[in-house]
């Protein structure tokens, strides 16, 4: 709160004159410096936290100046014919305490009227010049106070928004409204800020909404609203999505990375699982002798495959030609068998792969030991799958 400087100026020698005054050098206000001054108001030092009230008898008085900060009170039983700026007109003829009484309440009431005004201005100024939406919503739901980027968001105007409900506004159903109905009781419920983080259908397309809610309450506490202020976090979350990715993501096969497949083994599979070890037979060779590009293609041909097969798996590449499937389920022998026959098949059968043999070696873990030591047992198993391959081959 912005703290005042008022000057009082009063012009007049006359008895009531004399106790206005008084009444103003004994006037004390919180937040404010009330000055009694014997010389003219100088309309040039008012400003927005200096404010002048001239109380004068004299209706000579009313065109002192024309000044937003300078308020005029006439002390008199009728009111003056001249222009001016009167506030406050108050009867000098009444008993001294009842006068002495207005004289206090109406300097109490200039002050306070301004401090209203420029309060107001304040609240005006700032929620209609920020980008987030804000809104003011009584308890049986209607809205009657909205900024510019709120109706810039529902393409509706202040005056169409004002005193209607949720559905109207974003132009959804009483049940689609509820989300935030629900929201709503949680935060009077709770009597404090709460934050929410919902998907709003708007004229743009669905968005992601950050929005806190709180409950407005009188002076004395009572709650008779909430105001609200929405953030319109699509686009971060988006990016926030796209980091992850990043972060999680094998970019050339689109499968889990090795640092996610860690992560999340030793935070949500601690228990029993199963670890597959995959490796590529041959790999280098294919490099050597079809190039990388073709490599590369094989590898992405072996993640579409696994990432299918193994749907409801982590299916990551560790690296090179190796890859790693976790599971909570058992995956057995004759299960896996199954689906690694099926992709032999589709290996076989792919334009990618046209000329080339891709066969793949294979280890599985199954038990409850921590997610390092597991896929090391795994990915000995897959070499001894490796050295038969070679051996086999070797006698063909």
């Amino acid at each position: 709160m912005v703290k005042l400087s008022v000057i009082v100026y009063v012009h007049g020698d006359s008895n009531a004159c004399l106790m206005a005054k008084d009444v103003a050098k004994k006037y004390v206000l919180t937040d404010t410096d009330i000055t009694v001054s014997d010389d003219r108001v100088n309309l040039e030092e008012l400003d927005y936290k200096h404010l002048g009230i001239l109380i004068t008898d004299d209706d000579k008085d009313m065109d002192l100046g024309d000044n937003e900060f300078l308020h005029t009170v006439y002390l008199g039983d009728d009111v003056p014919d001249v222009r001016g700026r009167i506030q406050a007109i108050v009867n000098p003829n009444e008993k001294e305490l009842l006068f002495r009484h207005q004289v206090r309440y109406v300097i109490d009431s200039l002050i306070n009227e301004y401090r209203l005004e420029l309060t107001w201005s304040m609240l005006d100024t700032t929620i209609n010049s920020t980008p987030d939406m804000v809104w003011y919503k009584a308890l049986n739901g209607d809205h009657f106070n909205v900024n510019t980027p709120f109706c810039k968001v529902v393409t509706k105007t202040k005056d169409d928004v004002e005193g209607r409900k949720h559905a109207y506004i974003w132009g959804v159903t009483e049940d689609e409204a509820y989300a935030c109905q629900e929201s709503e009781e949680k935060t009077l419920e709770a009597g404090k800020t709460c934050t929410f983080e919902e998907l709003v259908n708007t004229p743009y397309g669905m968005r992601t909404m950050v929005t806190y809610k709180t409950p407005l309450r009188t002076a004395r506490g009572t709650v008779i609203a909430t105001a609200g202020i929405a953030q319109d976090v699509t686009k971060q979350r988006e990016y926030e999505q796209q980091l992850h990715m990043m972060a999680t993501t094998d970019p050339l096969s689109g499968l889990y990375n090795r640092r996610y497949l860690y992560q999340v083994g030793d935070s949500q599979y601690v228990g029993q699982k199963t670890i597959v070890y995959i490796d590529i037979d041959y790999f280098k060779h294919i490099n050597d002798t079809y190039g990388h590009d073709k490599g590369d293609a094989i590898l992405r041909l072996v993640s579409k495959e696994l990432q299918f097969k193994f749907q409801h798996e982590i299916v990551a590449r560790m690296g090179g030609d190796e890859f790693v499937i976790l599971s909570r389920n058992e995956l057995s022998d004759d299960e896996l068998k199954e689906r690694f026959d099926e992709m032999q098949e589709s290996f076989d059968r792919s334009k990618d792969a046209e000329g080339i043999k891709v066969q793949l070696s294979v280890g599985v873990y199954r038990g409850n030991a921590a997610m390092e030591e597991a896929i090391t047992l795994a990915d000995e198993l897959m070499y001894e799958n490796k050295r038969m391959h070679h051996e086999q081959a070797g006698e063909e």
